[in-house]
């Protein structure tokens, strides 16, 4: 008879993978989309410091440092083609998800962030390029997150963040790269 226990474990094990494979996908297909430019970029923090070297990307309305060995993803599940959403992803389970919204629809979901994201809340105001953002932090010390809003002109941003604190190097890097058209 099998232990129940190593079998579970099998099963969620096989699940996982299968899951993160499947994720995966045909990462070559943005290299050859015409939408999507490149360019070398990268910020050199304090020698104490680890210096975080990308790629400036463009996708739709936004222009931002993508990090070496990160991808960008343009659009969003239920539309792959929205130039007012895109991703910086160096996994599934860490990322930035740049979003344009309404001011009506920001407030929505801030409010609707703000009550689901409670574990180790703390409010946060913060400039990283030419952005002054403000929202939350939330998550212990292994599961950092963050919800930020600001405006770039005349458009609003959001920016959800799996994964890091909103003071990380990886979020420094990122935030003081982007630009929107």
């Amino acid at each position: 008879m099998i232990n129940a226990k190593r079998f579970m474990l099998a099963v969620i094990s096989a699940s996982l993978l299968a899951v993160g494979l499947a994720s995966c996908g045909d990462s070559s297909s943005q290299a050859d989309d015409p939408a999507v430019k490149t360019s070398s970029n990268a910020v050199e923090e304090s020698s104490s410091k680890k210096e975080i070297q990308g790629d400036t990307k463009t996708w739709g309305i936004y222009s931002v440092m993508v990090p070496q060995g990160w991808e960008l993803r343009g659009g969003y599940a239920l539309d792959d083609n929205d130039v007012n959403y895109c991703s910086v992803k160096k996994s599934d389970f860490t990322y930035f998800d740049f979003k344009s919204e309404s001011d009506d629809v920001m407030k929505q979901q801030y409010d609707y962030n703000k009550k689901t994201y409670t574990m180790e809340q703390k409010d946060v105001s913060v400039k990283y390029g030419d952005i002054e953002w403000t929202g939350f932090e939330y998550g212990g010390e292994l599961n950092k997150g963050f919800e930020l809003y600001g405006k770039a002109g005349s458009k609003n941003v959001r920016v959800s963040c799996a994964g890091f604190a909103f003071d990380s190097e990886e979020t420094k890097a990122v935030l003081s790269s982007l630009k929107i058209s």
